[in-house]
């Protein structure tokens, strides 16, 4: 008997090891995308077609599905999101759908370690809302979820399958997340002449606060004089509307830029001191 269970014993982690070298039927399978500051990631398992269809052999019609295979799908991010303009916290949460004939249910659950349906609790949703089901318009035979569209605020979350897809948009704080950066970081590091000029930079190109944005740019010179900081400067001075430094500042930049030997920077002077002339 002590024999038998030994064997046994052995064959069962013989294969259990053989187990782990098989392709999965559905493998797994990670998205990660960074949406202006906030890091979303897809964990799922990628089920196939393989001859059957999506909606009635796979996936049975207008019931709770894991949204892929095995376990159900896990979404985590770092920072709040929305969702179709519906907040929802940073965390990790699982994506369960319901897919209808034109539409499905989309729903975000805050137990993200799901094995699938089968301890499914409604009242830990966080999300639930109505997508369209569209045409994919190509045949996909494994199962996917992507991001399109991105910018520095949004995106479109698509997960398609067969011919049909569904899209979900995201919004995100950039902004308010990079504010908040950079006055953390000035408030704890002081003297990075580098620093100052990428916020005075940020401000500048998201038309935040001009004068703020002067300060720093006055800031970063004051530390360290460069071709490139006093270029940020100049154009401070022209968005706060004092063309006289701007044209003074963007000469000295032009003059450091020609010293460095910096093409790129004389050509950006030289653009914005004919700005300055035709304001």
């Amino acid at each position: 008997m002590k024999k038998l269970l030994l064997s046994a014993l052995f064959v069962g982690s013989v294969f259990a090891a053989q187990a782990q070298l098989v392709p999965a039927k559905s493998p797994l399978a990670k998205v990660h995308q960074t949406v202006g500051l906030t890091n979303i990631e897809i964990e799922y398992s990628r089920p196939s077609l393989r001859g059957r269809s999506f909606m009635g052999e796979i996936v049975e019609p207008n019931a709770l599905w894991r949204t892929g295979a095995n376990m159900a799908t896990k979404i985590t991010f770092d920072q709040e999101i929305y969702f179709a303009g519906n907040a929802v916290s940073a965390g990790e949460y699982a994506i369960f759908t319901i897919p209808g004939e034109k539409e499905f249910v989309f729903i975000l659950n805050s137990d993200a370690n799901q094995g699938g349906t089968g301890n499914y609790d409604k009242t830990k949703n966080v999300l639930e809302m109505k997508v369209k089901r569209e045409s994919s318009g190509v045949m996909i035979e494994s199962m996917r979820f992507t991001f399109e569209e991105l910018t520095n605020e949004t995106a479109m979350l698509v997960w398609a399958w067969e011919k049909s897809k569904f899209t979900v948009p995201i919004k995100v704080n950039t902004q308010k997340i990079a504010i908040m950066n950079i006055e953390e970081e000035i408030a704890d590091i002081q003297g990075r002449y580098s620093f100052y000029n990428q916020a005075a930079n940020y401000y500048l190109d998201a038309n935040i606060d001009k004068a703020q944005a002067l300060a720093w740019a006055q800031e970063s010179v004051a530390l360290a004089e460069k071709f490139w900081n006093t270029h940020t400067l100049a154009k401070a001075y022209l968005a706060n509307g004092d063309k006289k430094n701007a044209r003074k500042v963007a000469q000295q930049s032009m003059k450091l830029s020609k010293e460095a030997d910096y093409q790129a920077y004389v050509n950006l002077n030289s653009a914005l001191l004919k700005e300055i002339e035709n304001k």
